[in-house]
C-alpha cells in the first residue's frame, strides 16, 4: 500500500529568497515528513526546497513543477530550472505563469490544484495569482512573513509572522488529511 503524505505547496518570489522565512519553512515541513512542492525556480523556491533536502530523516520528497515554455513560445533554457534541490522534477508544457489570470494553461494551476495546503511568502503577480487559485479551489493556506510585504494581497488570507504559527497551521493540515483518507 502506498503510504501517503501531505503535499505542501509553497509559493513565493522568484527573484527574492526570503531566507529568514523560507529556510526554517523548509526544515520545518521536512521535519513534518511531509512532501514539498514549488515552482522549481529560484529565489523563495530554491531557498525552501534546499533547506528541506538538508534534512536527512525526512520520508518527504521535494517536488517541482517545471515550466518550459516563455510567454513568447521559446523554450525555457533547461539551465533555469529545475533548481539543485528539486528531488522530483514534472516538467509540464505550460508556461512560467498565466500571462492573464483567466488562463487555466499555467504553472500556477497545476501548483495549487496538486497542492494539499499552500505556504505563501511574499512575491509579485504570479505569487498573488497563485493566492486567488487557493482561494478558488479552497486550499488551505496561510501567508508568512512582514505584513507589509503582502500588500494587494486578498484580505482574508491569514498573515503570521512566526515560524510557530506556521507549525499550527501545518498541525491543522495534518489533522484535515487523516479525516480525507481515514
Amino acid at each position: 500500500m502506498i503510504d501517503k503524505r501531505p503535499i505542501i505547496g509553497v509559493m513565493g518570489s522568484h527573484e527574492k529568497s526570503w531566507d529568514a522565512y523560507a529556510a526554517p519553512l523548509g526544515r520545518l515541513i521536512a521535519e513534518y515528513d511531509y512532501h514539498l512542492l514549488t515552482g522549481a525556480g529560484a529565489g523563495v523556491m530554491s531557498t525552501v526546497a534546499q533547506a528541506f533536502t538538508a534534512v536527512e530523516e525526512r520520508a518527504g520528497l521535494s517536488i517541482g513543477i517545471v515550466p518550459t515554455v516563455n510567454y513568447d513560445g521559446s523554450f525555457v533554457p533547461r539551465e533555469q530550472y529545475p533548481n539543485p534541490f528539486i528531488e522530483i522534477p514534472v516538467l509540464t508544457p505550460l508556461d512560467k505563469r498565466a500571462a492573464v489570470d483567466v488562463n487555466p494553461y499555467s504553472r500556477n494551476h497545476v501548483n495549487i490544484m496538486t497542492s494539499h495546503a499552500v505556504v505563501v511568502l511574499p512575491g509579485e503577480h504570479g505569487t498573488q495569482n497563485e493566492v486567488a487559485l487557493a482561494l478558488q479551489y479552497h486550499k488551505p493556506m496561510v501567508l508568512f512573513g512582514p505584513e507589509e510585504a503582502f500588500k494587494g494581497f486578498p484580505e482574508q488570507v491569514t498573515i503570521v509572522d512566526e515560524i510557530e504559527a506556521v507549525r499550527e497551521f501545518l498541525d491543522t493540515v495534518k489533522a484535515s488529511f487523516r479525516k480525507e483518507e481515514g
